[in-house]
């Protein structure tokens, strides 16, 4: 039952449990502060108590004697002289006004087994006295009994604490106030500089929250201390921008991808348009192989869109892989080829198996993208050499033609998305410009690097791979 009940108070306490982090904070240090502070304030004050009451037990004995004295001086003057019951001496020199004795009758032969009556009477009524710590309570006054064979009644000194118990519950009272003064301070010091600290933070959450798809442009604001907060406003704006630049490309490869599919579906209903307002005169066989070649360039391009967006998604990288000999990749994909006319490919391995992990499939994308792009532009001959770089640990494909080239300017720009030369390679015959972008981002999703080598005729491509040791 009473872990039912504490089940179903959880969400209370969560309700009521602080927030925000800067309370949390300032609470926290509060009772860090206060835990120590009150524990030395209770050693400190039982210390006070001790000295206090054993000052007072030290006045009660210094009385003691002067009673002593006086008694013994009235029993010399007149041993007959009646003693009151109770009587308060207000001429004590060591405490005034705080002692009294009194002369009560007690019954000495009453013995019983064990201590005497004597002995049973002082420890009945020998009282050392106590100072309490609670200032709203009272002390308990020292009391010390002593008998005098010469009467038989006994003599009790009462020595009251109430000065001692007054000292205490100033000291008290003032090492209460100055530790939770003490305690009031730390956490307000804590709320203050938590404010300072969070202040940051909170302008940061509030031009985050401020950004949407639409205003990419903005940034949070950086704090000049080179702080933990500053490094991750930086870090965020450092996401901003990746994540600003990802939006832009999407939306341009959105546009482009538009376009380009755009293009040969308007052929595409272009053609089939003209033959069907003159049925008679159409020659049907040229435009079903139109339609045809348009159809496959549509295909194609949508392949290659969905193929971009799995690779995006990194859907590449969660499939199983396994060790690939990349020398029966390189020599199935030139094999296959069927140049055209006046183009030779020329293709050189290793003697040995040259291992990598990854996909078959993608891996022979890769290399088959290379040599569409080298078919398109070459003029004679084209080129492909795979070495194992055993210093490096890498396989490596290059692909070379002898084509017009590409500019040094456009090396980077050429691995963009439905990027196109126009200038030193304007015999494009129909390429969407994503054979080079897939081609490099499947290089990066295994690990590796498709770059273009400074040539001074001829484009040459370098792939490189982490070839798996044998």
């Amino acid at each position: 039952m009473k872990w039912i009940r504490l089940i179903r108070l959880m969400p209370l306490l969560r309700r009521l449990s602080p927030a925000t982090i800067r309370l949390r904070l300032t609470l926290l240090a509060a009772v860090i502060a206060a835990v120590p502070l009150a524990a030395a304030a209770a050693g400190t004050a039982l210390a006070v108590r001790a000295s206090i009451l054993q000052d007072g037990q030290r006045r009660s004995a210094e009385t003691q004697h002067w009673l002593r004295v006086e008694v013994k001086r009235d029993q010399v003057t007149d041993k007959h002289k009646p003693v009151p019951r109770c009587h308060s001496n207000p001429h004590t020199p060591q405490a005034p006004q705080r002692v009294s004795f009194c002369r009560k009758p007690y019954d000495f032969s009453s013995g019983k087994p064990g201590p005497s009556g004597r002995e049973a009477m002082y420890d009945a009524l020998n009282n050392q006295g106590a100072l309490s710590l609670a200032p709203w309570t009272s002390s308990t006054p020292i009391q010390r009994p002593g008998a005098y064979p010469q009467f038989s009644d006994y003599v009790v000194l009462i020595y009251s604490l109430r000065a001692e118990q007054a000292r205490l519950n100033t000291f008290v009272w003032s090492l209460a106030g100055g530790t939770l003064g003490l305690v009031a301070l730390i956490a307000g010091s804590t709320w203050f500089a938590a404010g300072r600290v969070l202040r940051p933070v909170e302008a940061i959450r509030a031009e985050f929250a401020e950004l949407s798809a639409r205003h990419l442009d903005r940034r949070v604001p950086v704090p000049r201390a080179g702080n933990e907060i500053a490094r991750l406003a930086t870090t965020m704006n450092t996401t901003l921008n990746r994540l600003q630049t990802a939006v832009d490309r999407q939306r341009q490869f959105t546009a482009d991808a538009s376009h380009e599919l755009r293009t040969p579906l308007a052929c595409l209903r272009t053609e089939l348009e003209l033959a069907l307002n003159r049925p008679d005169a159409a020659d049907w066989p040229q435009v079903v192989r139109a339609a045809h070649e348009d159809t496959i360039r549509v295909q194609e391009l949508t392949e290659d869109l969905l193929l971009l967006a799995r690779l995006d998604a990194e859907h590449g990288d969660r499939q199983p892989r396994r060790t690939v000999d990349l020398t029966d990749v390189v020599r199935e994909e030139t094999v296959r080829r069927r140049p055209p006319h006046g183009i030779e490919i020329d293709l050189r391995t290793e003697p040995g198996p040259v291992a990598v992990t990854g996909h078959p499939a993608l891996l022979a994308r890769v290399i088959g993208n290379l040599l569409d792009n080298a078919e398109r532009y070459a003029t004679s001959a084209i080129a492909v050499r795979l070495t194992h770089d055993t210093d490096h640990g890498t396989a490596v494909v290059d692909v070379v033609d002898d084509g017009p080239g590409i500019p040094p300017e456009d090396h980077q720009r050429i691995f963009e998305r439905f990027t196109r030369l126009d200038d030193a390679r304007a015999q494009d015959t129909g390429g969407a410009g994503l054979g080079l972008a897939i081609a490099q981002r499947i290089a990066t999703a295994h690990h590796g690097t498709l770059e273009i080598t400074p040539r001074t005729r001829g484009a040459h491509f370098t792939l490189r791979l982490p070839a798996r040791l044998p």
